[in-house]
């Protein structure tokens, strides 16, 4: 099959709205890089932090569509939403598999979960018994690319989540819940404002043959108030594992909300999408949480504690 490449210039402010436009017409696939080169020439792929948006002043969107989406219409919906069309084209799907490929995480974590593309043949390392993640991020936040995802993947992965009840919050792509779920735990619940992570989310547990009752994703309204019986269709109680890859000023709104969900006495909270100079501002705002030293990758930071009884 063939597919129609559009290559769209796009402001910062505008993104959002050509991607969603080029969604609702047929688009299969949206792309966003920047119009410079990387340090190799490369292009630059965006992995934004969740909620942020692109932090370049000219953005390049690219979308695959049907061959038989008409051209014009395409051009008067992109002018309309305030891009503009810089090439149109047609792409084999050999050549598009390579090129997403290309980009697809592969990686290890604690020796023993490994993340990998959708369809890519792996063979496990002598001796070893893995746990395979397969990943399509799709339009949602969490490729594995970033190093606080990277941070939480490593940290999951050294964790005996056996029987495990695990909240993921703000789960992206949900590839933390996924992971969680396939490392062992018997529930995860994934919870993003945003119905594209949780389409994303649902999409990455079943391909990962995960079911509804191994990963539910939801929207933080369909948590019951920490503290209350859940009402019908709503999920209440505590968690053994409490996971939020964010940033920190939610991080510090949450405070309340996530501690309290945190299983007392030895309810396990872990935390990053932080600055290591923001780990002072979370542990003030972590009062019932007693942290350990931070983790770190680069400048960022993976903050680990356990509810005091």
């Amino acid at each position: 099959m063939s597919w129609l490449k559009l290559t769209v210039g796009v402001s910062r402010e505008s993104a959002d709205a050509v991607s969603d436009r080029l969604s609702e017409m047929g688009a299969a696939a949206v792309t966003l890089t920047s119009d410079t080169a990387g340090p190799d020439g490369e292009e630059v792929l965006l992995e934004p932090l969740p909620g942020e948006q692109p932090l370049w002043r000219e953005i390049v969107l690219e979308a695959l569509l049907p061959p038989d989406t008409a051209i014009a219409a395409l051009r008067d919906a992109v002018e309309a939403c305030g891009g503009r069309l810089l090439d149109a084209g047609f792409l084999a799907e050999d050549d598009w598999l390579s090129r997403w490929r290309a980009h697809a995480v592969r990686a290890c974590f604690a020796g023993r979960l490994w993340l990998m593309p959708r369809d890519e043949p792996f063979e496990a390392p002598p001796g070893a018994d893995p746990v395979v993640l397969r990943l399509d991020p799709g339009l949602a936040f969490g490729s594995g690319s970033h190093p606080t995802t990277r941070l939480c993947l490593e940290g999951l992965a050294g964790l005996d989540l056996r029987g495990c009840r695990v909240l993921d919050y703000g789960c992206g792509s949900g590839v933390l819940g996924v992971a969680a779920a396939l490392l062992g735990a018997a529930e995860v619940v994934a919870v993003d404002h945003d119905p594209q992570a949780l389409l994303a989310t649902r999409d990455n547990a079943a391909y990962n043959q995960l079911d509804d009752g191994r990963l539910a994703a939801v929207l933080p309204e369909d948590l019951a108030p920490p503290g209350t019986p859940p009402r019908t269709g709503r999920i209440g109680g505590t968690f053994d594992v409490v996971v939020a890859n964010i940033l920190a000023n939610p991080l510090v709104d949450l405070a309340p909300e996530l501690t309290a969900r945190l299983r007392p006495g030895d309810g396990r909270l872990m935390l990053s999408g932080l600055l290591a100079e923001q780990a002072g501002m979370i542990r003030e705002a972590y009062t019932e949480v007693e942290f350990e030293a931070p983790v770190a990758e680069a400048e960022w930071i993976r903050l680990d504690g356990r509810r005091r009884d």
